[in-house]
């Protein structure tokens, strides 16, 4: 029976249901069952984006595959695994290079064919077109709300919507400063993510956790509306 890691990934923790870590996992050990693989391990990246490979659980699967610790990876869909045509392609490069075959449940990729590598290559190249287009069309929509001074998002961490418009919140915006200031003292976003979390700080929607892609968004925008 072949040993499988499953790799497991969501953007946020209020991901769509379809996509959300536990739908991944059933959806993932009924494949197994009926291939009748023997699922021994599962990585799982929660609030981290698929755009970059700098992602813990994403580096502890390479390195299990560079050491042959199993004969398979597996996930839900190919955007669950990753963003980027190139990554996507020479991680499972890798995976061939060391008889280790990649699946896709949502795609119906088995890479041990050649159809199967094909199929892969094509489909890679359609999810980052369709990832640019889409961040390029977001980018000129929240352009346009910042200029006019309106929310471009229901949970905009740093101010609160009031009657349709912008108010600052001023318990937000100071920690919105330690972030930045952090972040030009060196820290990588890991680290101020860990370092915001310890502090016991919430996120605008009173949970206790934040993640890589809250910090990241804050990094990006610093919300100058």
């Amino acid at each position: 029976m072949k040993k499988i890691i499953s790799y497991l990934r969501c953007s946020t923790t209020h991901q769509l249901e379809t996509h959300s870590i536990s739908h991944q996992r059933l959806k993932i050990d009924l494949y197994c069952k009926f291939h009748n693989l023997q699922l021994v391990d599962e990585i799982v990246d929660e609030g981290v984006s698929g755009k970059s490979t700098k992602r813990e659980g994403y580096g502890r699967l390479i390195e299990m595959v560079k050491n042959k610790e199993c004969d398979g990876v597996v996930v839900y869909s190919l955007s669950r695994y990753s963003r980027c045509v190139v990554d996507t392609l020479s991680s499972i490069q890798l995976m061939n290079d060391n008889g280790i075959t990649f699946h896709s449940l949502s795609e119906n990729i088995d890479t041990s064919s050649p159809n199967g590598r094909f199929f892969l290559t094509i489909l890679s190249s359609l999810s980052q077109l369709e990832r640019e287009i889409t961040s390029s069309r977001v980018k000129d929509t929240l352009n346009g709300l910042k200029i006019t001074n309106k929310p471009y998002s229901n949970d905009m961490y740093g101010y609160d919507k009031v009657d349709g418009c912008l108010v600052v919140n001023d318990n937000e915006q100071k920690m919105i400063t330690k972030i930045i200031k952090l972040h030009k003292k060196g820290f990588t976003i890991q680290e101020i993510v860990k370092y915001v979390n310890s502090k016991g700080f919430k996120t605008k929607r009173g949970g206790k956790r934040f993640y890589y892609n809250t910090i990241k968004v804050i990094l990006d925008t610093r919300y100058s509306v």
